[in-house]
This record gives structure tokens, C-alpha cells and sequence, in this order.
């Protein structure tokens, strides 16, 4: 097998002897990882400039009525300053090195070019790390140096308002992306965590039908056992009229209307978030979710570099909130 610079390229030797032979194979690769990114998928994309990308806030005053009489004088409005936010772009990378021959030969399941292939399924494992690295409990945002690489400062990072930890935790700083939550000890869930949470968020939104809670699928099970006692067959609903049965916990019912429940493979297992996801966004460095770039080789074979730059945005932490230490 070809071996350029400690990567391996994938070639027609490189797989068990006659696995490659057309007659003995459906003509169909089964990718069995999965892929799925609800957070990154679901948020706004937009475009970074810098190393640090900058965005503004801005929050409506509180209102109550004041009444005027005819023909007064206006006195000027107080006007809050718009808060300006920064985080830092990430740079991750992946390659795709494939043989001259297997390139030039046609593979069963394949029906294009073996590197397009490799081309996509890098690309795919970049997402997935990307939505791991946006949703880290523990880190925060680094300046890139000639020596150290940047890191966006990730969901966790920017919520600030709304949150429910163990009592032996504390409070991040502020919602600056520079520090973050000490979760404390795992606990028991209970559903007053969630409903606290929710509570904030609902006074932080704009929008409540923006917001999804999200959480890993064991979390999902924790909600599913202690939300008004479904657990097995009393989470299931009949929709006599639709013909349909479906799971009750992809909506939870809450005091403020019905949140659609998320799972997400990529989460820490003892978190819950209630995001408000019209709330965030994704920035690529020049607007351009992957760049690909073909790198020199020592030998035949043919070598892509997949890069992302990124970083988060995080446009009102006060309409979204985390429930932490949940064992």
C-alpha cells in the first residue's frame, strides 16, 4: 500500500484479497456512521473575515405604559448601546489520498471517481467534529498564535442567564466565550430542572417556536422516564384521526407550548440544552463551508487537503439555557 507522508492512501490493495471483485458485491457502499449534525445543520450560516469575528447585540428596553398629555414636550428616549462580541475562528483538517490505480480503475459501489468518494465521506467527518467542537462543556475561546492554534469558544461558553448545575458548581463569568461553567456533581434529573430553564428562556426569546431542547439519547431517556410519568408505553400517543402513533417525548408539552425534543449523538452525556437555535450562528471563513486544496506528493498518488474555518456566534445567550450535571 502507498504511504505518503504518514498518511495512508487508499489504493486497490489496501482491502482483503477479492473484496474489490464486482461480481460477488451489490454495486452500493453502506456508509454505517452516523453523520447526523442537528446543531451546525441547524443554525444560520454566515460569512468570517477574521481571526476574530466580531458581531453586535442589541436588547429591547423594558416597557411600561407612560401616557402623555396633548401638546408636551418630547423629551429623547434612553437608547441602550449595542454590545459588540467577538470569537475566534478554528481552523480543522482532514486528507484524502487515493492511489493512481485506484483511481484510474472502476470499484464495485462506486459509481464516480474514487477520490470524489473519499472527497465526501472526509467531508462528512469533518462536520461531525465541527458539531463536536461547537458543543464542548469545558472550553473557551483561544487567540491564535504563530504557535497555538485558535479555538471558537463553543454553545456552553456563551450561556450565561439561564442555567441549572449541581450546588457545588459555578457560574461562568459572563457570557464572553472567555470563561467557563464548573458543572459540580452529576445528578438524578428532575424535571424542575428542565422547567426552570425554560422558564428563563421563555422570557429571553423572541420567538418561542424557535426552540428545541437537545440532548443525548440517553438524556432523552432520562426526560422520557420523569416527565408527567411516561416511561414504555405510556410515552406512546394514538392520533385516531391521522391513522398514527408516534412517540410522545419528540414534543415535550411545555408550560410555555410544545418544545421539540432533539437528540444528539454528539453531546456530553450529562447535559440538556434549550436552545433557541434562530439565536446562533456558524461563520466559514470566506464564506465557504469546506475549502480543498490538492497537495504534492512524493509519489503517483493524488492527495486533497479538506479544511473548515469556523467559529460561533452567539446572538442572544439570554434565549437559550443548559441544565448540567445530569447523571
Amino acid at each position: 500500500m502507498a504511504t505518503i507522508a504518514g498518511n495512508s492512501a487508499y489504493a486497490l490493495e489496501s482491502v482483503a484479497t477479492g473484496s474489490n471483485i464486482r461480481e460477488d458485491l451489490g454495486n452500493v457502499i453502506y456508509n454505517v456512521t452516523p453523520y447526523k449534525t442537528p446543531f451546525s445543520s441547524g443554525v444560520a450560516k454566515t460569512r468570517a473575515t477574521n481571526d476574530n469575528h466580531e458581531w453586535l447585540t442589541d436588547t429591547l428596553a423594558d416597557t411600561a405604559p407612560s401616557f402623555k398629555i396633548e401638546a408636551n414636550d418630547i423629551a429623547a428616549s434612553s437608547t441602550d448601546a449595542r454590545v459588540r462580541k467577538g470569537n475566534f475562528v478554528g481552523i480543522l483538517q482532514e486528507t484524502a489520498t487515493v492511489s493512481k490505480k485506484a483511481e484510474m480503475f472502476d470499484r464495485a459501489g462506486i459509481p464516480g471517481k474514487e477520490m470524489a468518494y473519499q472527497l465526501l465521506k472526509k467531508g462528512k467527518e469533518l462536520q461531525m467534529t465541527m458539531e463536536k467542537a461547537l458543543l464542548l462543556a469545558d472550553n473557551v475561546k483561544v487567540a491564535p498564535t504563530n504557535s497555538t492554534a485558535g479555538e471558537p469558544a463553543p454553545v456552553a461558553s456563551w450561556i450565561f442567564t439561564n442555567q441549572s448545575k449541581a450546588s457545588n458548581g459555578t457560574h461562568n463569568s459572563a457570557s464572553t466565550g472567555a470563561t467557563n461553567t464548573v458543572l459540580g456533581d452529576n445528578r438524578t434529573f428532575e424535571e424542575a430542572f428542565l422547567t426552570s430553564v425554560l422558564d428563563g428562556v421563555w422570557n429571553g426569546s423572541g420567538d418561542f417556536s424557535n426552540v428545541s431542547i437537545m440532548a443525548d439519547a440517553a438524556r432523552v431517556t432520562s426526560i422520557r422516564s420523569v416527565v408527567n410519568g411516561m416511561a414504555g408505553a405510556e410515552g406512546m400517543t394514538t392520533d385516531v384521526s391521522a391513522g398514527e402513533i408516534y412517540n410522545r417525548i419528540a414534543i415535550y408539552q411545555s408550560q410555555f407550548g410544545p418544545v421539540k425534543v432533539v437528540p444528539n449523538r454528539h453531546l456530553p452525556s450529562n447535559q440538556i440544552y434549550v436552545l433557541d437555535m434562530s439565536s446562533w450562528g456558524v461563520a466559514f471563513g470566506g464564506g465557504k463551508t469546506i475549502h480543498t486544496t490538492e497537495l504534492s506528493t512524493s509519489t503517483s498518488a493524488e492527495k486533497q487537503l479538506l479544511e473548515t474555518y469556523f467559529t460561533l456566534e452567539a446572538r442572544s445567550e439570554e434565549a437559550n439555557g443548559a441544565v448540567y450535571s445530569i447523571s
